[in-house]
């Protein structure tokens, strides 16, 4: 930014906390969403008294908030420069195209695994969501936990729009909480459109309105020496921690809209966990995947192979199980989808 002014949340920072937030995905769609888990799958939580294992998943539901947060954040960090739109844009081409390489390979693993077991009726309903739709993430993804991408993909191409409010913070802020509002009165009420979510667009982009807000509140010094101090960080996740707790145990229907609201509150303990010495490294490499991780560990844990991830019982083997087999994939898949892209790099010339 302009002014030498260091951002609070480095791209290190950033990395390292999109890793936690995987963390947090993977436990919410393990074990806080027990209709999705089929007999004769199921788990063993470490305490049979108080499945902590529950109630962490449940709290993982803010990890879509989260990277949100900090996709409104990184995004701003440009807005000086005056090549906004053509960044954008390209961003958006990038998203696209990394989505579409994995819808292909989604589509011919399901494909492929609904010929071989024609009875099984998970392949069969996933593989009627392959087409023009699904790979535009219009409507209907290839599979629920995909819906993000729909909304992610309006909110890099919107952001240069937002971007033009981001100086009045407070009008920035209540058309962010109006939207959500908005949004939740429309999906309360089940108003929404059949080609695009926009009860998705206007609740989620909260969140990404919060990074952006808050990218130029940061340049305030007053609010830089306030945001380091340990009693912000203690007083903001106990505070979180206590409306999860009241929310959970009254009302726990709230609980997805109170955590999006209150995502901010997460992230001075966000910052000071993915600042750990000894974690730093790793978690930082799992947020440098966390597209491919995401979109890979539903087929795994929910679709295909769900026996085969819960087969360890005890809840600490099946989050390293997905974990570890999920990055295998995202590696390898990677690594592909690198190769694809240098060769396409090469044809383009001689085809134009």
């Amino acid at each position: 930014m302009a002014g030498g002014h260091q951002p609070l949340i480095s791209r290190a920072d950033a990395n390292a906390i999109k890793g936690i937030a995987i963390l947090l995905m993977f436990t919410h769609h393990l074990f806080a969403l027990p209709t999705l888990i089929r007999p004769p799958s199921s788990f063993e939580p470490l305490l049979a008294a108080l499945p902590l294992e529950v109630y962490l998943g449940r709290l993982g539901k803010i990890c879509v908030a989260i990277f949100l947060f900090l996709s409104g954040y990184g995004f701003a960090q440009g807005t000086a420069r005056p090549d906004i739109w053509r960044r954008h844009l390209d961003k958006a081409g990038r998203f696209l195209g990394t989505y579409a390489f994995y819808f292909t390979v989604a589509g011919l693993v399901v494909l492929t695994v609904s010929l071989l077991s024609p009875s099984d009726e998970i392949p069969a309903r996933i593989a009627r969501n392959l087409g023009v739709q699904g790979l535009l993430t219009l409507g209907k993804p290839l599979v629920y936990e995909w819906w993000f991408a729909q909304t992610y993909l309006a909110l890099i191409l919107l952001f240069p729009v937002l971007a033009r409010s981001a100086n009045r913070v407070p009008w920035l802020i209540g058309l962010g909480l109006m939207a959500f509002l908005t949004g939740a009165l429309l999906d309360g009420r089940q108003l929404n459109p059949a080609l695009f979510s926009v009860t998705n667009l206007l609740i989620w982009q909260l969140p990404f309105t919060y990074g952006l807000a808050f990218a130029h509140l940061e340049r305030r010094p007053r609010w830089q020496e306030e945001f380091g101090s340990a009693r912000l960080a203690g007083g903001a996740s106990l505070a979180l921690g206590a409306g999860f707790v009241l929310i959970e145990t009254t009302a726990p229907k709230v609980l997805a809209p109170f955590l999006i609201v209150a995502c901010p509150l997460a992230l001075p303990s966000l910052i000071a966990c993915g600042r750990t010495p000894a974690a730093r490294a790793s978690l930082a490499w799992l947020g440098q995947r966390s597209l491919p991780l995401w979109l890979i560990h539903p087929f795994l844990c929910t679709y295909l192979a769900q026996e085969w991830i819960y087969a360890g019982r005890h809840s600490l083997l099946i989050l390293a199980s997905l974990l570890v087999q999920t990055v295998l994939l995202a590696v390898a898949l990677e690594a592909a989808r690198s190769v694809l892209v240098a060769h396409l790099a090469k044809a383009r010339p001689r085809l134009a």
